[in-house]
């Protein structure tokens, strides 16, 4: 539009005045015109106005006594005036439906700590039972349930993951049908550093590579809620939070010294812990994006966290409590979780040695410990041992364990093996331990309960972790070399 249109008569287009007989004059309407303009377009027969054609007479021209007349332009204004009277409704609703949620939570905060305590009466009733009928209530818990199945681990497949080696860890996701292992990168020239490899479960296949640190990675751990995070530490002193539904880093945490271990809280889906080369471990709350909430320092050598396992609590007489098992290449710890989210040390009772690596079972709340060969034992040993506690005379618990039954593996350990402790395929309630053999090149597969030899997996190259998972209601075993990784399948 032409920027004098104001100024002009929208009659004769030419300019008003501010005297005379062509001086600015409006209508009822508010539309402007020169006095002459209008005065004889209303002697005519329309009688309307020229612009929005409603009813007028001369009675109706007002004279207007202005100098100039500029029309400001407040549609902008206008609009943003009613943007802030929808923003601020949206925001007083938004604050009602906080509030009422804060309502709700802490509703449901006080009927779960009034659960909690009534399963701790419920566990004191039935302790005070187990001492009075020690013979009718439950077996001795050492007993472990001996596998009777005939089936086998039988050898599918094999993918090679990385040419150069260093590979150190993997991890599998049930959400995605996915085993992701840690390798360095296969374009180092390009893209240096260390991510992992995604091979696919579903149609035996290996697929893409995601980039993640700068320097090797220690551990991974998928979470369970939600499903597709996956938590990686690394000697780059940072755990990071990779989701393999963009397979894009979504959150990194800066922890100030060397990573060597990390997992995730199972009582609270919202936390992670990463076990550093001091011996602390650091607790992160991912709703806080800043820095680790809590820093739980170590009670005896401070020497590097070479695994964190998590408990999680349970009904079960024998150990109902969670908390992390953290074990160093010296000791271990058990850090129980209380409840407004402290926690509390307890000193494992494990025999001297060089631990290598440390593994939870949550039915049978049992602890893994593989140790390396030494003076006293000539052979890489897995012990498993039995969480257990006591009442001290305030009524606290003493958390404590006990070791069950020992295997025996090869007498060289030149990695830092990662074994693992999982309820047997054949769904019997029996559990299977299992660890690589260095001198043999194998993953050697043991009956917990029995202790005997079920089977040794062989590989050309000693196994560095072995991974137990499950696809299609069928059950599988991985085992990785610092190249490959071997598929076996449950028949």
């Amino acid at each position: 539009m032409d920027e004098e249109e104001g100024d002009t008569c929208t009659i004769c287009f030419e300019q008003w005045t501010n005297a005379g007989d062509h001086r600015l004059s409006a209508l009822r309407c508010g539309h402007l015109f020169g006095y002459r303009c209008i005065f004889k377009w209303l002697k005519g027969q329309t009688r309307k106005c020229p612009q929005c054609n409603k009813k007028a007479k001369h009675s109706d021209i007002v004279v207007l006594y202005a100098r100039t007349l500029k029309a400001l332009d407040t549609v902008e204004q206008e609009n943003l005036k009613r943007y802030m009277v929808k923003e601020q409704m949206l925001r007083k609703q938004a604050e009602l439906e906080s509030a009422q949620c804060r309502l709700q939570l802490q509703v449901l905060t006080d009927e779960c700590s009034k659960l909690r305590s009534h399963i701790q009466d419920l566990l004191v009733q039935q302790r005070e039972q187990t001492s009075q009928h020690p013979a009718s209530s439950r077996s001795h818990p050492s007993c472990l349930t001996s596998s009777q199945g005939q089936h086998r681990y039988i050898f599918q497949k094999t993918f090679i993951v990385s040419q150069t080696g260093n590979c150190r860890n993997m991890a599998y996701c049930n959400a995605l049908s996915c085993l992701v292992v840690s390798q360095p990168s296969p374009e180092a020239s390009f893209l240096p550093g260390f991510g992992v490899k995604m091979l696919s479960t579903a149609n035996m296949k290996s697929s893409q590579y995601i980039p993640m640190h700068s320097k090797q990675i220690r551990d991974l751990a998928f979470s369970s809620q939600p499903k597709n995070l996956l938590l990686s530490a690394s000697l780059d002193s940072t755990i990071k939070l990779t989701s393999l539904e963009t397979n894009t880093v979504v959150q990194t945490y800066n922890t100030g010294r060397p990573v060597w271990s990390c997992c995730w809280c199972l009582d609270e889906n919202n936390y992670v812990y990463a076990g550093l080369a001091n011996g602390s471990v650091l607790v992160y709350d991912l709703r806080n994006t800043n820095c680790h909430v809590q820093e739980l320092v170590p009670q005896r050598s401070r020497c590097p966290l070479v695994s964190l396992a998590y408990l999680p609590r349970a009904a079960s007489a024998a150990f109902p409590y969670g908390g992390v098992v953290a074990g160093t290449l010296e000791s271990a710890s058990f850090w129980e979780l209380k409840t407004g989210f402290s926690y509390w040390p307890h000193a494992l009772p494990l025999e001297a040695g060089g631990y290598v690596d440390f593994q939870t079972e949550s039915s049978t709340r049992h602890c893994l410990v593989t140790i390396r060969p030494d003076k006293t034992h000539n052979t890489m040993r897995a012990v498993l041992m039995e969480m257990s506690y006591k009442l001290n005379s305030t009524g606290e618990p003493v958390c404590s364990c006990h070791p069950v039954q020992s295997f025996l593996g090869g007498p060289t350990c030149k990695f830092l093996t990662k074994s693992a402790i999982f309820p047997s395929p054949e769904n019997d309630g029996s559990i299977l331990v299992g660890m690589g053999n260095e001198a043999s090149n194998s993953a050697m597969l043991w009956d917990a309960g029995s202790g005997s030899l079920l089977q040794d997996l062989q590989t050309q190259q000693p196994v560095v972790a072995i991974c137990p998972f499950e696809v299609n209601h069928s059950s599988y075993l991985a085992t990785l070399t610092e190249k490959i990784v071997h598929i076996y399948k449950w028949e």
